[in-house]
Parts: C-alpha cells; structure tokens; sequence
C-alpha cells in the first residue's frame, strides 16, 4: 500500500517531522471519510468515492504508471483514450474503497447483492474439503472473493499487503475483518502459508502484480515478471489451485465465480515449469477479466519493463 497519500514521498522523507504530521493528518482524515461513509448505502458511498477519485486520482502519482499499463493492453489507443480510461480506473478505485468500508453490510445484505456462481468441478473440490490456493487479480470488486470463505464455511488464510502508517493499519484491519478470512501480511513469507495448506485449510492470493524477482511469464503478449508462487505451494501441498472473480453486475450488487481448477500438465517433469505452465494459464483467465472491463482493472503500479509500456 501507499506510504503516503496527501505528500509527495520524495518531500515526506526529506522532512521526517513533515513525514509524522502528514500520518497522523491521513489517519484523522480518513478515519472521518470512513465514518460519513458508513452511515450511506453501498450505492451512495460507491458514487461519492468514485466521484472524488475520479477527480483526485489523474493527479496522483499513480496517473503515469496507468498509463504505462494500459499502452501494452492498448498499443492502438490514442493519448486521449488512454487518459479516459485511465480516469475511470481511478473512478473504479474510489468504488472499491466503498465497498471495503461497506462489506460487512454487503455480506448482511447477501440474499440482494450477492450472486455465487460455481463450477461443478470446483464445486466438487470444495464439498470435499480438501485445500485450495484461490487466486484472483485486482479487477472488478477482487476484495469480495475473499467471501466464498463464509458462503462456503471455508478456512481460508489472504495475504494482504501492509500499510506503512500504523493508524491506517488498524482501521483497514478492521474493516478487512469482514472478510471472513485470517490476514497474513505478505512480508510473513510462504512458511504460514504451507503450514495452513498442510492443515487442510485454504489460502488466497492476488497475483497479478509485479514481482522483482518473478518469473518472465507473457501478459497480454509480453513477458513480464510474474509471481508464481500460488502455482509452487499448490504443487508443493497437492492443493487445487482454482482461479476467483468478484464482478460488480449493478451498483452494489455482484457475482463471485469460482472456476475450475488449473491442472499441472504431468508431461512436464520439472516442478518450476509445471508451475510456469499453470501460473501462465491463470495469465489467461486475467486476461480475458482484464480485457471485458479494462477501466476496473487497478494497474496502479508499473506491471512489465519499461522498454515495453513507456
């Protein structure tokens, strides 16, 4: 997550009393924002925040690596096509915010807002108890897949990634409580992860952003560096590895899609590549996700070299 929000990093680091004044100011703002939030409906908070992230969100420090992201999608789109999908991508995050402010809500108001839609196989999979790595990317409403934990009565682990201010971490921790889930900060490495799969439980994960150290797996065509470790621990602990999707199909109504489980292709005898092969095929289903609504994909950080999306 952003370590700052209102202040430039760059200014926020030169000045370390600027850097404690501006924490402490996010926190008290947005601890407000979230209170007026909760006392609207899911459909008048998603207006209200999309509305200001439309607006804010173009400005941001995040604007440019939109941009760079949406050139390798679209390498046939004008600057200003981009920049109009761009704005609604930003648009589309005020909406998520919403929605984790509103989840418990969304979750006591699931029999008029929530449609769950699975497989037959991962249906099977899933009535049998056994572990599962869920995967899913940032597209559409993605913090509500981490519902199939309740509709399911599933024990599932996602990892999250930590906010640098302390004050926000307990206010998002709050709300992520709604999820049904544990949390697991994804500094805390793979070894929880493991241990919760060897139990018997399930894990989630997000895996369509851009790892340093990933493997080069192509993206819309174009090799990026990709995480491959849901692959690696279903493999490792014989867990199904089943993609998940939260579509948003009126305001504040959606559909959880469970898919069906991604199988290693047994003619590959190298474990990497079996997981090469499998995370690459997930690659497919994001793609196709990404492709059908591109302005809810949250590309807020650069996703492949910039030689390719500059």
């Amino acid at each position: 997550m952003a370590e700052y929000y209102l202040v430039p990093k760059s200014l926020a680091r030169a000045f370390p009393a600027l850097a404690r004044a501006a924490k402490w100011f996010e926190a008290q703002l947005l601890r407000s924002c979230f209170w007026l939030l909760e006392r609207l409906s899911p459909e008048r908070a998603s207006a209200v925040t999309s509305a200001v992230f439309r607006i804010l969100g173009p400005h941001s420090n995040k604007a440019k690596a939109v941009r760079r992201n949406l050139r390798v999608i679209y390498p046939e789109h004008t600057e200003q096509e981009i920049n109009a999908i761009g704005k609604n991508i930003f648009s589309y995050f005020g909406v998520a915010a919403a929605e984790l402010i509103k989840m418990r809500q969304i979750w006591e108001e699931r029999d008029q807002r929530i449609e769950f839609d699975l497989s037959a196989a991962a249906q099977s999979h899933l009535d049998r108890g056994q572990a599962t790595v869920f995967v899913t990317a940032h597209v559409g409403a993605w913090q509500l897949t981490n519902l199939i934990s309740l509709h399911q009565g599933l024990i599932i682990t996602t990892v999250y990634a930590a906010e640098s201010n302390p004050a926000l971490q307990r206010m998002f921790l709050q709300l992520r409580d709604a999820f049904g889930v544990k949390l697991l900060p994804s500094e805390a490495g793979v070894r929880p992860l493991m241990k919760e799969l060897a139990d018997g439980n399930s894990i989630g994960l997000a895996v369509d952003t851009r790892l340093d150290s990933g493997e080069p797996i192509p993206f819309f065509g174009v090799d990026a560096l990709t995480n491959i470790t849901a692959a690696r621990l279903a493999l490792r602990s014989k867990a199904a590895l089943i993609p998940i999707r939260a579509e948003r199909t009126t305001p504040g109504c959606f559909r959880i899609s469970v898919y069906d489980p991604i199988e290693a292709d047994a003619t590959i005898s190298d474990n990497n590549q079996r997981a090469i092969a499998m995370t690459a095929e997930v690659n497919q289903h994001f793609e196709k996700w990404i492709k059908e609504t591109p302005e809810q994909w949250m590309c807020l950080k650069r996703r492949w070299p910039k030689s390719e999306s500059s």
